[in-house]
């Protein structure tokens, strides 16, 4: 895997007394999935986005925003503070991961760069489980919301053990959520003075 290095980035509502596994805890992953460009609803523990920068991981929980603002209430999903947590994945495990980023694995695979992209998720769930049956761990490729940015997907049933370090609330004061702001366009809401 070609990625920024060795450590890997989720935006998640973090309850700070859920146990690790469930709900809102770092590792938690949604049990029904389907909607999401490279989910695989079949495979046992479903697949796991993660982002290879703190800003791209608050990017995507925030994205909604585009062109709006954004206030400190718009930070809590479900009642919990979205938190930023750093994982990290053992080497063997990366290096089994598929880079669609580079042409020469998407022409290994038979893929087309516009099909990785494509809206229909008929067609990018079908490259992933193309992928997952071919033994890899998960795949790797470009953000929707910036081509800078990239995600790797891992498969939860290879990916093996994943390192999942202490969550860190988000704040609108916190560099990563600058950033994302900065890059999509989102400014945050002025409060009057002495207010």
């Amino acid at each position: 895997m070609n990625s920024a290095g060795a450590t890997l980035w989720r935006v998640f509502p973090w309850d700070r007394d859920a146990a690790e596994g469930p709900r809102f805890s770092p590792s938690w992953v949604r049990e029904t999935q389907g909607q999401g460009r490279f989910d695989l609803p079949a495979v046992p523990g479903g697949v796991l986005y993660l982002a290879e920068t703190p800003e791209h991981a608050v990017a995507e929980a925030i994205q909604h925003y585009r062109g709006q603002r954004l206030d400190a209430a718009d930070i809590i999903v479900a009642g919990h503070s979205l938190a930023l947590v750093a994982v990290t994945a053992p080497r063997a495990t990366r290096k089994e991961v598929v880079d669609l980023c580079n042409p020469a694995v998407l022409m290994e695979h038979g893929i087309r760069p516009d099909q990785t992209a494509s809206g229909d998720r008929r067609i990018t769930q079908r490259i992933a489980a193309s992928i997952h049956a071919g033994g890899h761990v998960g795949l790797r490729w470009w953000s929707a919301l910036l081509g800078d940015w990239h995600t790797v997907v891992f498969f939860r049933d290879r990916a093996g053990e994943l390192a999942f370090g202490m969550p860190e609330p988000l704040s609108l004061q916190h560099g990563p959520v600058r950033e994302a702001m900065r890059a999509l366009g989102i400014s945050t809401r002025v409060r009057p003075t002495g207010a």
